[in-house]
Parts: C-alpha cells; sequence; structure tokens
C-alpha cells in the first residue's frame, strides 16, 4: 500500500477549527478589482462565522487611501456600490476591517513563511497561521498569473512547485486536517498541477492559455471592480449559503461553475482528497467558508432525566465525603488516645466538634503531622476528583 495513503487513512476526518489565508497580490490603482475579489472573500467568511483571529488577510496596496479613489475610505466589488467592502457593518455583526500583511510585507518568502510557520520565537501570534492537525484551511489567492507562476506585485514570482512543497511541509509538520485551495488569475488551472500532498482540493478560475477576465468596471471608480470567477463564486455564497448550519457542499459550488459567465474553463483537482472525488464534493461549504459549529446532543435523554442523573451524581459524591470524614474522626479519636497525655483535653474537645477541620486540627498538635497532612491531601485530592468528574458528566451530556 501507498505509505501516503497509510498516513491520509490514520488522519482523523473531524476537525475543531477553520482557518482562512486571503492573499491579493497586486498593487496599483489599475488592479483595483484584485483586492475587491480579496475583501468580497473576507467578508463572505466572516459572515460566516470565521473570527479576525483566524483570518491572514495579505494586501499589498490601499485602494480605499489611494488618491485617485473618488470615495475615500472606501471600496466596492459592484457598480451599484450598495456595499462599502471596507465599512464596519456593525448592523451585520461582521466588524470592520483587519489587515496583517500590509504593502511590501506582502511577499513570496512571507507567504511561505507564513503557510509553513517557518518565524523566530517571539513573531506576533496575530500574523501567524496558528493552525493544527485538526484545522479546515482555505486558501484564496488573485492577482496575475501565467502558467505554473503567479506574480507578487510585479517583482516577483511563487510557482505551483513552490506551493506544493509549502503544503507538503504543512502536512509533514500536521498544519492542516483538510485544504480548499482557489485560485483567480491567469492561466490559474496550472497552479496546482505540481501538488502531491494528501487531502486538498483545489479549483482555479480558468485553464493553460486562458485568460481570467473581469466582471464589470464602475465608470465612476474607473476600473473593474472585480473578476468573473470570483463574482460567481460569491454569488452562489451569498444566495446558498446563508447561515453558519447551512448543507450546502463543495460539489453544489463548483457545479454553478458555468464557462458561458466565467468566460473561462475552471478547474478542479479531486485525486489527492481522502476519497477522491466522492468524499470531496460531500464536503460542506462552512467546513471551509464558515466556523466550525458541530455540537453532539444525546436525544435519548429528556432535559429532567439529565437534572436526575446530575442530582445522583451529586448526591453519591455527598456520602463519599461523608465517608471519608467519619474515617478521619475514628483515626482522630484514637491519636487522640495514643497521645492523651501530650494533647490538652479541651483541644481534643475542639476537634470532635469540628468535624473534619477539627480533626485535621488536632492531627497537628501531635508528633504525626505528616501522616494527617498526607491524609488531608487525600481528601482534597479525593474531593477535586469527583467534582471533575461530575462536571465531565454534565458535558458528556
Amino acid at each position: 500500500m501507498d505509505p501516503t495513503l497509510c498516513v491520509t487513512l490514520t488522519r482523523s476526518a473531524a476537525h475543531t477549527s477553520n482557518w482562512a489565508v486571503l492573499v491579493s497580490t497586486s498593487r496599483f490603482w489599475f488592479n483595483y478589482r484584485h483586492m475587491a475579489n480579496v475583501l468580497s472573500l473576507y467578508r463572505t467568511v466572516k459572515r460566516l462565522g470565521i473570527p479576525d483571529s483566524q483570518i491572514i488577510l495579505m494586501l499589498p496596496d490601499d485602494m480605499a487611501c489611494n488618491p485617485r479613489n473618488s470615495f475615500p475610505g472606501a471600496v466596492f466589488n459592484d457598480k451599484s456600490r450598495g456595499l462599502d467592502l471596507y465599512d464596519d457593518n456593525e448592523q451585520e455583526g461582521i466588524g470592520g476591517i483587519e489587515v496583517d500583511y500590509r504593502g511590501h510585507e506582502v511577499t513570496v518568502e512571507n507567504f511561505i513563511r507564513l503557510l509553513t510557520d517557518r518565524w523566530p520565537a517571539d513573531y506576533p501570534r496575530s500574523k501567524r497561521l496558528m493552525t493544527d492537525e485538526r484545522s479546515n484551511i482555505l486558501i484564496y489567492m488573485t492577482g496575475h498569473g501565467g502558467n505554473e507562476f503567479l506574480k507578487f506585485q510585479d517583482a516577483e514570482e511563487i510557482s505551483s512547485f513552490d506551493l506544493a512543497d509549502a503544503f507538503e511541509q504543512m502536512w509533514e509538520k500536521k498544519r492542516y486536517n483538510e485544504l480548499l485551495f482557489m485560485i483567480d488569475t491567469c492561466q490559474a488551472n496550472t497552479m496546482y498541477g505540481a501538488f502531491y500532498t494528501p487531502n486538498i482540493v483545489a479549483t482555479g478560475s480558468s485553464a493553460i492559455h486562458q485568460s481570467s477576465y473581469s466582471h464589470h468596471a464602475d465608470q465612476d471608480v474607473g476600473v473593474a471592480v472585480i473578476d468573473r470567477w470570483t463574482y460567481y463564486n460569491l454569488e452562489f455564497l451569498e444566495q446558498r449559503a446563508t447561515s453558519t448550519s447551512s448543507n450546502v457542499t463543495i460539489g453544489e459550488l463548483f457545479d454553478s461553475y458555468d464557462p458561458v459567465k466565467v468566460h473561462s474553463d475552471a478547474g478542479i483537482r479531486y485525486d489527492l482528497f481522502n476519497g477522491g472525488e466522492a468524499e470531496a464534493r460531500k464536503r460542506r461549504v462552512v467546513d471551509f467558508f464558515g466556523n466550525v459549529q458541530g455540537v453532539e446532543v444525546d436525544a435519548d435523554k429528556s432535559g429532567d432525566d439529565n437534572l436526575a442523573a446530575w442530582k445522583a451524581d451529586l448526591e453519591a459524591l455527598k456520602k463519599l465525603v461523608e465517608r471519608q470524614q467519619e474515617a478521619l474522626r475514628g483515626a482522630n479519636l484514637q491519636e487522640n488516645a495514643s497521645t492523651k497525655d501530650q494533647v490538652p483535653a479541651a483541644e481534643s474537645l475542639v476537634a470532635k466538634a469540628e468535624g473534619v477541620a477539627g480533626a485535621l486540627k488536632g492531627a497537628l498538635t501531635v508528633d504525626g503531622v505528616s501522616d494527617w497532612s498526607k491524609q488531608a491531601r487525600g481528601v482534597a485530592a479525593l474531593v477535586g476528583i469527583a467534582t471533575l468528574w461530575i462536571a465531565a458528566s454534565m458535558f458528556d451530556r
């Protein structure tokens, strides 16, 4: 059997956190649409519950503050300008924009370091991808590219082989459970052909020798405001994935890609995923675009049954503690009898009257300090363990 397959089969299918890495690789005003692409996806994953602490946002340029912007402080993805992507949107509970890498921080080196977590120990946690083997990751990239490369700010390039090796390092270091890779650029599908790491689903906007086109321009903004493939992904997510409990699948999203609308042939790669195309298509959209919402509920027990079981557990704990107290009182009486000449009678009476506390006090007045303190610590440990057991039982229900 293929050793890679063995490793894949031993990985747990369950995941406990969702992360998103959203990257625009273009600067300059005429690439406004690339920033709008990324901010649109950013808004979508926040709407579906992924917090800013689990989103890495990389923006090479600040279009909102560009002197050419006719709408200072705002970025739009539609000529209707009904939604400002830079607005706080407090009515929707989404909050503002938190950019993790801005301007010249958006480099190939920093992107690879981000994926593989190759940072100094004192590097800020807010700028790191703090994932583990139970994390699902969405990686979305947009910019200008070609056959097996994507340009970063017209200054450098990342190749499909660079990405493939970075993802392999992530898998070896147990940095993800499942990964969805999406890229909107010219000849986008060539960027995932070199991948060889398990549990990756990849999709791109255009085949080799094809361009990726913008959807429309805003005459007042003066440039195109969004790309076609990203536009139709967003349309699907806005109309179909309306909540964190949505059961819409990745397969349905991929089936919505229409070459007539996109003006290019979107591609999908399933073969690296554990279970292949059939399993990958079953994954819910919110397994990558949303926050983890899975909660196990025991439907066989009503609320009254759970309450009765909880009371029974507390009663058993009470009896257990009472038996331990009786044992301590008996041991204290024997100790007092054997050391009658050394311990004042009044102090022994106080010990009897005070129960466990008195027993401990009496014990500390004799030579057997160590033995009694050990028993006292044993009682405390027993009570603590029992309390934790009760709490765990409550959560299990």
